[in-house]
């Protein structure tokens, strides 16, 4: 029997991100706003599923100006897309841990990605890297200028 849906732990859970400028600088952030619900039992993953989202109106990259700039039209245009979000298709046992396959959803384009991920004593860790341009994520801006690919790690506390 599966578990039941757990809520996100909200104040405990987020998104941190990593991305190269300009080839040699890295820009670091997150988003703190992760929410949703989670359903896990090691035991029955088909019955497994994550269902979460964080919104890029609380990106955080230590700069007010960049993360002005990172909210606008230019990248996660937040006053239309406010929510980026994840819902799983289904979870597997791998070597180190769990892979959970889903549809991630990016300024209306939704994409399949695999997340690799480890669960201990409630926290659920994952991490992947991405194409921003596969999401149109700062389309105008050249690989050489931001980086195309960007590294995110999860970490996800349910209550």
């Amino acid at each position: 029997m599966a578990s039941k849906s757990i809520k996100v732990d909200t104040q405990n859970s987020g998104v941190s991100f990593k991305v190269k400028k300009l080839g040699i600088l890295t820009v670091e952030g997150t988003l703190a706003d992760l929410t949703g619900e989670v359903s896990f039992d090691k035991d029955v993953l088909d019955q497994a599923n994550f269902n979460v989202c964080a919104g890029p109106i609380t990106i955080d990259t230590g700069s007010s100006k960049r993360d002005e700039h990172l909210k606008s039209e230019d990248f996660f245009f937040v006053k239309d897309h406010p929510k980026i979000c994840f819902q799983s298709t289904s979870i597997q046992k791998a070597d180190n841990g769990y892979q959970v396959i889903g549809k991630l959803s990016i300024l209306g384009v939704t994409k399949e990605e695999n997340i690799p991920f480890s669960v201990s004593e409630g926290v659920f860790e994952g991490q992947f890297s991405l194409n921003r341009l596969d999401y149109k994520l700062g389309k105008k801006f050249p690989s050489w200028f931001v980086g195309k690919t960007i590294q995110i790690l999860i970490s996800c506390k349910i209550k």
